[in-house]
């Protein structure tokens, strides 16, 4: 079973991706990832080898992330409704831990 977690974090000059935060009871072990940022035209052409650019469609992203839902056990309605409500929940209380 999978489990999703979302965080923030920085991209350095070297490529390298930082959390700004640790993962609470994680501990040493390989992980998807899947980076989100806008990207700048210049940026487009300085794509390495070991970089995956896709252009996704609107229905594929549907469908690889239902997929990666269903993987890790939220296949159905009710449980993707509840995990919402739970990232929700934690993005709350860590911007009222921020606040203090």
């Amino acid at each position: 079973m999978m489990k999703i977690i979302q965080s923030t974090g920085k991209i350095d000059t070297e490529g390298r991706l930082s959390l700004d935060h640790p993962i609470p009871g994680s501990f040493p072990s390989s992980v998807r990832v899947i980076v989100l940022f806008e990207e700048m035209e210049a940026e487009v052409e300085q794509i390495s080898e070991g970089q995956q650019p896709i252009a996704m469609t609107p229905e594929k992203l549907q469908y690889e992330l239902k997929q990666a839902l269903t993987e890790a056990g939220y296949d159905s309605r009710e449980k993707i409704i509840q995990l919402v409500q739970d990232v929700k929940q934690e993005i709350f209380q860590e911007r009222q831990q921020n606040r203090k």
